[in-house]
């Protein structure tokens, strides 16, 4: 008996338990025998078969030989099993004859910790389905036949077979080729024989035959028996020869040819029709110049006749490995996920720096068919620590070094590149017909404002996501608008810091995003003469790019057409402090837009904002009349850069405030108190801007009261502002329409003398 290891002796040990209790069941007939495998040894059993038999399933014996063969680090490996015989050749399940294949995938399938007793439980199940006829049921996919390779050329199948069969059950053409490297070849298409023209197409080429019906579960080795194979499936030996002919012509004297041969014996999922198991056959040189001998000598080459026989008949059959990529056959390994979603989209990405490159490899590994790269940067020696270029890019475009990258993955996408500067133009260069979402990783303040501009006299008909992070890369940032959503990034990211600083003013994350300026430190690779930028690693990088590019792929799928979000995110490596939320999400719809009456500007007014002037209006309504004139304060920012007012709150009357049906009078007292607040709940983003107040019954046009309250305003206060916004809420008690006007200190003295001339306002 040979030295056994621990875990062989374990293996009998729990074999000899399974035995004693199998009421006969299952025997030993010779324990550890010599293996020629190093280490292994061989069990040899015999197995009670005969509850197993049934009428459909295979032809079991009243018992069945089988043998273990176990390897020296048993249970850490499992065992391999076999019959003694050969009668079962061509089952599935069981491959060179007699070895019985128990799972799918032993990696996952076989548990260690099981041992023998799991094996055997695995054992019996597959003896029960054999003996049913169910090892390869219908409803689940088809384990796939074997052809062993001898050849060491690698097929990669990336188009899916033709559909239509000819009424003999053949198709017979030529599979298109291309040739990746001197050992492997894509193949990417399918040329019926009727259709072929040319006889060389200027590309690599092999024979296609592709049958309706199963031809063998495991593939012959001898050239004589695949012959007798085809025929068998239908294929005469003189149409098989006169291919041999025909290709043997074809291409260079010095190359092999491939025969691909396909039958239907693969099934991707329950309910779908068998598709074509491909195998590739490759022949020899030396074959083919007997072969070209033949065609030449018109069959009169006795020598060369006798090689070819003796070929056929003593050679063996040299087969290709074929790896399969068919979506016809094959479940993507990302099917389901988020970035799945991008699959046959076509996508804009601006930027092409940390966050850019990481994506742009994310979208194009997505089966995404169209990509195009915008920066206006070069490759630097100091970012190739966490971008995806190399050495060798220094000093090129950014955008073209990431397009080479991209497209030496060599998937089936587009990659477009350009080098330009989106501060000076940015969304209307281009036609968005052609894509489906744009990306920005650009993080860039001018950019963004940019972007902001043209949104106001061009709509953006498809999403937009905008991936930035924090100072540190501690923290991600992903805002997400979609196409009906009235504003841009600046927009949405305002929105998301008045509702931040309203719910989790004092979370790490609002801090990390909305610093205080005096704790803003900035960072510079070359002091004094590089842009500022983050500090952050590539893992950083890579995290952040992929977790918010999911994030707001999921967004796209969730939030109405009209609506906007932004989710900050802490990445998972920081020790959480009080506050142990890792994200904050915040979704919105667009401020109502207005336009105001003097400048032309735009106005947003929040609902929070119209809410108030609608409560105020109940109240005054109820504890008076609605005939009496209310108003109050307006909070909120004038945007002179994008000629925007943006309105995200209003009070009621402070209580020195007077108020009759002919007249309101704004007071002052609480108002410093109260701009305070709003200042600080906002993270300074919102402040007083203005006042507002009703007409009940009349136009909403300022009168001469009006226009001296206005005066006080940017005259006569300690620290006048230098422009303000007056509301008039005209025909307030009835149909209520909002009338906005914007005030300029040093425009002033012109409008009140208008006034006086008699000209009205305008």
């Amino acid at each position: 008996m040979p030295e056994l290891s621990r875990g062989q002796q374990l293996a009998l040990l729990q074999l000899a338990d399974i035995v004693a209790n199998s009421n006969g069941a299952l025997d030993i007939l010779e324990l550890a025998a010599e293996s020629k495998s190093k280490g292994y040894i061989w069990v040899h059993l015999s197995l009670e078969t005969k509850d197993y038999r049934t009428r459909n399933g295979l032809a079991f014996r009243d018992r069945e030989r089988i043998s273990l063969h176990l390897p020296p680090d048993f249970p850490l490996k499992k065992p391999d099993i076999n019959f003694n015989h050969m009668r079962f050749i061509g089952t599935p399940h069981v491959q060179w004859g007699s070895s019985i294949c128990l799972y799918q995938s032993g990696e996952t399938e076989y548990d260690p910790c099981d041992g023998m007793f799991g094996f055997f439980d695995r054992v019996e199940q597959w003896m029960r389905a054999a003996g049913k006829g169910e090892l390869d049921p219908d409803d689940a996919p088809l384990h796939p036949p074997v052809a062993y390779t001898t050849s060491s050329t690698t097929f990669v199948v990336r188009a899916d077979t033709p559909t239509g069969i000819a009424d003999d059950g053949i198709w017979i053409g030529r599979a298109d080729l291309r040739k990746v490297r001197v050992d492997r070849f894509d193949l990417v298409g399918w040329t019926k024989l009727d259709d072929w023209g040319d006889a060389d197409p200027g590309h690599p080429i092999a024979a296609a035959i592709l049958f309706d019906k199963p031809l063998a579960t495991e593939f012959p080795t001898k050239v004589n028996d695949l012959i007798k194979l085809v025929e068998n499936a239908g294929l005469s030996f003189g149409l098989l020869y006169s291919l041999l002919r025909i290709f043997s012509l074809v291409g260079s004297e010095e190359d092999p040819r491939y025969f691909v041969l396909g039958a239907p014996m693969r099934r991707k999922a329950t309910g779908e029709p068998l598709r074509p198991h491909l195998t590739v056959w490759e022949i020899g040189p030396d074959t083919l110049k007997t072969l070209r001998a033949m065609v030449r000598s018109k069959g009169e080459d006795e020598a060369a006749r006798d090689e070819l026989v003796k070929w056929m008949v003593n050679s063996g059959v040299r087969w290709c490995d074929v790896l399969e990529d068919r979506p016809e056959i094959v479940n993507r390994r990302d099917g389901g996920t988020l970035l799945a979603t991008l699959s046959g989209k076509r996508v804009l990405l601006l930027g092409c720096g940390a966050l850019g490159s990481a994506v742009a490899e994310m979208v194009l590994r997505s089966s995404a068919v169209k990509l195009q790269l915008i920066d206006y940067g070069i490759v630097k020696p100091g970012i190739l620590v966490r971008q995806r270029y190399a050495d060798s890019d220094i000093g090129l475009a950014k955008a073209n070094a990431l397009q080479a990258h991209l497209q030496a993955i060599g998937l089936e996408c587009v990659v477009t590149a350009d080098k330009v500067n989106l501060a000076n133009q940015a969304l209307c260069r281009f036609d968005f017909k052609e894509w489906d979402l744009v990306i920005d990783t650009t993080a860039s303040a001018s950019v963004a404002h940019r972007i902001e501009e043209e949104l106001k006299t061009q709509s953006l008909p498809i999403p937009m996501l905008s991936i930035s992070v924090s100072a540190a890369a501690e923290n991600g940032s992903v805002l997400v608008k979609m196409p009906q959503f009235n504003g841009g990034p600046n927009h949405i990211a305002r929105q998301a810091k008045v509702k931040a600083f309203a719910k989790d003013a004092g979370h790490s994350l609002v801090k990390a995003f909305w610093p205080e300026r005096k704790t803003v430190k900035v960072f510079q690779p070359e002091p004094g003469c590089s842009a500022p930028t983050f500090i952050g690693s590539a893992a950083d990088i890579d995290h952040h790019a992929a977790g918010l590019l999911n994030i707001g792929l999921s967004r796209i799928e969730s939030l109405a057409p009209d609506a906007a979000s932004m989710d900050l995110v802490a990445a998972l490596w920081l020790r959480a402090g009080d506050n142990k939320r890792y994200r904050l999400s915040y979704t919105f719809k667009g401020y109502a837009h207005h336009r105001e009456r003097r400048h032309g500007y735009a106005v947003l007014r929040s609902d929070v904002a119209a809410l108030d002037m609608t409560a105020e209006l109940k109240r005054i309504a109820r504890t008076r009349s609605d005939n009496v004139e209310t108003g109050g304060l307006i909070f909120g920012v004038i945007d002179d850069a994008h000629q925007v007012i943006w309105i995200d709150s209003v009070s009621g009357p402070p209580p020195d405030s007077t108020a009759s049906e002919t007249q309101f009078l704004c007071g002052t007292a609480g108002t410093k108190e109260l701009n305070a607040f709003k200042s600080v709940a906002s993270g300074k983003s919102s402040r007083f801007i203005g006042i507002w107040h009703t007409h009940p019954i009349s136009r909403g046009r300022p009168s001469q009261d009006d226009l001296h309250a206005i005066l006080e305003l940017l005259h006569f206060q300690e620290f006048p502002p230098r422009q303000v916004v007056m509301l008039i809420v005209g025909y307030a008690a009835t149909r209520r329409e909002d009338n906005y006007y914007l005030y300029r200190r040093n425009e002033f003295v012109l409008i009140a003398r208008h006034e006086e001339d008699g000209g009205g306002q305008q």
